[in-house]
């Protein structure tokens, strides 16, 4: 086992941030030695003229350590392992830079790695730590400014122009700290006194360096456009890069002005000059002859490039959007078409968001469809991704016409009626995230609209000022609808066979047991289209019985009779007979009608009204005013007509009370007795405590005819044909005095005996008691009579 080194004599601190290199440098300039000497001592191997990289020998040990090279360094130095990995590229490895650490290499084609050679701050080099001090931080492709000393890096020796660093020092002399020691032919040139650009404080290249700084410290960004979504430091670098790269390539010159201060301007067209001479002089090929590709040349190059991509994601999405649609605009006559997969050009490994970005600036050139296909509405647009079975799925999941809530609070005011909208808007969910056909989109869901209609309405929606809110709207609930099972299978239910819904006699059983008007057919259809629509989701127009030639009049029919459905008694009837018609079919478990949650809509300013603000008293208290229409109920509330309907449906109105006398009118007499005596309670009371007919009218307020014809209804016999109970025989004594002295009438002492006044009536026939004039004084006048006639007597 070969023996590690043996401890410095001298022990030197690495200032933060230092790279390898220049530590070394130091050490070997306050020991006075020679390079090579403490580069043999720490045993590093001797670098050879050829076959180094057979030998693991890199061309910069300031790339990366191995672990037995580190170990010898922290042995002899008294430095730890984590703190001399820190002072190679390797810290930055996967974040700044990316390398290939089998060959220790770095890649140049991916995040600006710059291969060899680093800028520097002069001022730095000079700095209170010491002279010499190299940063490994002004290796990346990413330094181009320094905030402490707010000027820009500067990229060459000022007296040869050599790259500094490009090829490891001579090991033979004593280093000679910030001068240029570029090994063969360094002028020796002093760098603390190279010139470079000094920024204000303020200034946008030193807050887009301290972004990029701040950046690659955390490791994740997830500020600006990334918050939906955070990224890894790398992939944000990557989206930089792709923005700068086309600046550097696309921006025209002119344009820079309005973006950035005119010294950093002046600054880049200078080494813009500057690098064409130098370019055309020699024919070597260096990076920027593809600008932005691999890392700037020039210092002046990468603030130009990045301080205006920093800018452009340095807002949420939209605002990045508009960031770099103002920049595209500026760019588009050297970029040509600008589409939705025109930044596939940009380069690998661009992340989603900036990709999203790049949807959100070109969105206002997409055609309303492209709006809910890229989902340029939602927190992160994207291409086109959804699968033909995530399509199927949201189809089952989907009834042909939008929730009505759903439907009301994306209706314009005006322009489209609500109804038209209906199957189109849930036909626009089918093509949220995909590539679906217009036509095929409208075929998923029973094809109740057609595709030329669906394009025709969407431009309609463009047009309105809340378009960006409406397609927020349907790409939330076609997310809600991917993420979420719904209770319904609307798809199975648009394949019933809704012939057999609400058959004629159910029809009239219903209308006879509520005291409902039937009607003479239409009010039935138009019935059974509601019941249709509200269990399938179809249009009321699909509902059996429905005639294609008077759709306007059917229309305005089905508006009305919400007024006339929509009782809490007639519309508990038709959910029972709905839920009947589906448990033929073995439907279980399923609700009658169900929606998403409407709080998926909070915080969008839509077009249609809120039901949510009508109030259901004053709504209910205008139903049961008599003459109402829903158009006139609408225009009370100030809303819509569709909100009436809507309401009444979830929230039925109790019918005002209403008299005897339009009781009998409307059937209700029979309603009320139903009510009072369901048949169980009026065969117990008639059969088991053996009541009179007679004497039930009394205690219910209903006739003693209508108990008969109820009675009829529950098949339950009357006795002796209808005639009331025995009771016990009159005595005739009392029946002449009542009758004859005391002038009482029949009805009164039939009420008294519990009989009907026409059994006693035959009391009197049979006792042959003289029976009274009609049109006489009645019993009251006759008692005040006698009244009046006493006191006078008194008197």
């Amino acid at each position: 086992m070969t023996p590690g080194p043996r401890t410095l004599p001298i022990r030197l601190a690495p200032v933060d941030g230092e790279a390898l290199d220049s530590w070394l440098e130091v050490l070997a300039d306050r020991s006075s030695s020679p390079l090579g000497s403490l580069m043999e001592h720490l045993m590093f191997p001797v670098r050879q003229r050829v076959g180094n990289t057979a030998r693991d020998i890199p061309s910069d040990w300031t790339i990366m350590l191995r672990d037995a090279e580190v170990t010898n360094v922290a042995t002899a130095s008294g430095l730890s392992l984590e703190r001399l990995h820190a002072m190679t590229l390797a810290y930055y490895d996967q974040r700044a830079v990316r390398l290939d650490r089998i060959r220790r290499q770095v890649q140049r084609r991916v995040l600006w790695g710059r291969a060899r050679g680093s800028r520097y701050c002069p001022d730095c080099l000079r700095g209170p730590a010491g002279r010499g001090r190299w940063q490994l931080f002004w290796r990346l492709g990413w330094a181009f400014a320094c905030p402490t000393h707010e000027r820009l890096l500067a990229d060459r020796c000022p007296e040869c122009g050599k790259v500094q660093r490009l090829r490891p020092r001579t090991g033979k002399d004593v280093p000679q700290l910030a001068y240029c020691d570029t090994p063969f032919d360094g002028c020796g040139a002093d760098l603390t006194r190279t010139a470079t650009l000094r920024l204000v404080s303020e200034h946008p290249a030193l807050a887009a360096q301290r972004r990029i700084t701040s950046m690659i410290d955390a490791g994740t960004v997830g500020s600006g456009p990334y918050q939906a979504q955070p990224q890894p430091v790398a992939v944000a670098l990557t989206d930089i890069r792709a923005v700068a790269a086309r600046v550097l390539a696309d921006l025209p010159p002119a344009q820079l002005t309005d973006l950035l201060p005119g010294d950093l301007v002046t600054a880049y067209e200078f080494t813009l000059a500057g690098h064409e001479t130098a370019t055309a002089s020699s024919p070597r090929r260096e990076p920027e002859v593809r600008p932005g590709f691999m890392a700037p040349v020039h210092a002046a190059s990468a603030a130009v490039a990045v301080t205006i991509a920093v800018q452009v994601i340095d807002h949420d999405l939209p605002g990045s959007g508009a960031a770099l649609r103002d920049l595209l605009a500026r760019m588009r006559e050297n970029l040509g078409q600008i589409s939705a997969t025109s930044i596939d050009q940009w380069g690998r490994g661009i992340s989603p968001v900036l990709k999203a970005v790049h949807l959100a600036a070109v969105a206002d050139s997409m055609r309303p469809n492209e709006h809910l296909r890229y989902r340029t509405a939602s927190d992160l647009p994207a291409r086109p991704h959804a699968g033909r079975r995530t399509v199927e799925t949201r189809a089952q999941r989907t009834p042909s016409v939008l929730w009505p809530a759903w439907r009301i609070r994306l209706s314009p005011v005006r322009g489209a009626y609500p109804r038209t909208l209906g199957p189109i808007l849930a036909a626009c969910l089918m093509i949220v995230g995909n590539t679906v056909l217009l036509d095929a989109a409208a075929g998923l869901l029973d094809d109740v609209t057609t595709g030329s209609d669906i394009s025709r309405i969407l431009q309609k929606l463009h047009d309105e000022p809340t378009w960006p809110d409406i397609a927020t709207a349907l790409t939330r609930l076609a997310d809600y609808l991917d993420s979420h099972p719904t209770p319904i299978n609307y798809h199975r239910r648009r394949t019933l066979d809704y012939n057999y819904l609400l058959p004629h006699e159910c029809w009239r059983d219903i209308c006879r047991s509520l005291g409902v008007q039937p009607g003479t057919g239409r009010r039935e259809r138009l019935v059974r289209a509601h019941l249709v629509h509200r269990i399938s989701g179809l249009p009321e127009e699909d509902a059996p019985g429905y005639r294609i030639d008077d759709q306007a009049r059917f229309r305005a029919q089905t508006a009305a009779l919400s007024m006339f459905v929509q009782t809490p008694e007639l519309a508990a009837a038709l959910n029972a007979e709905a839920t009947r018609f589906l448990a033929t079919y073995r439907i279980y478990g399923e609700p009658l009608t169900w929606q998403p949650p409407i709080g998926l809509l909070d915080g969008l300013d839509l077009p249609g009204p809120d039901p949510a603000r009508v109030d259901l008293e004053q709504l209910h208290d205008l139903v049961r005013e008599p003459g109402q229409t829903p158009g006139s109920v609408a225009e009370t509330l100030g809303t819509d007509i569709e909100v009436v309907r809507f309401l009444l449906a979830e929230h039925p109105a109790v019918p005002a009370p209403r008299s005897l006398t339009a009781d009998r009118a409307t059937g209700q007499i029979m309603v009320r007795a139903r009510r009072k005596l369901p048949p169980r309670l009026f065969a117990e009371i008639y059969l088991e405590q053996n009541t009179s007919l007679r004497q039930m009218a009394d205690s219910t307020g209903c006739s003693r005819q209508t108990l008969a014809r109820l009675a009829a209804e529950y098949d339950i016999p009357l006795r002796d044909g209808g005639a009331p109970a025995r009771h016990d025989p009159v005595d005739r004594d009392w029946l002449y005095e009542q009758y004859v002295n005391q002038k009482r009438p029949f009805p009164d002492l039939a009420r008294e005996k519990g009989m009907s006044t026409t059994q006693m009536e035959r009391w009197a026939r049979e006792y042959e008691v003289p029976r009274r004039p009609r049109g006489g004084a009645s019993h009251s006048a006759r008692l005040r009579d006698q009244g009046t006639a006493a006191g006078e007597t008194t008197k």
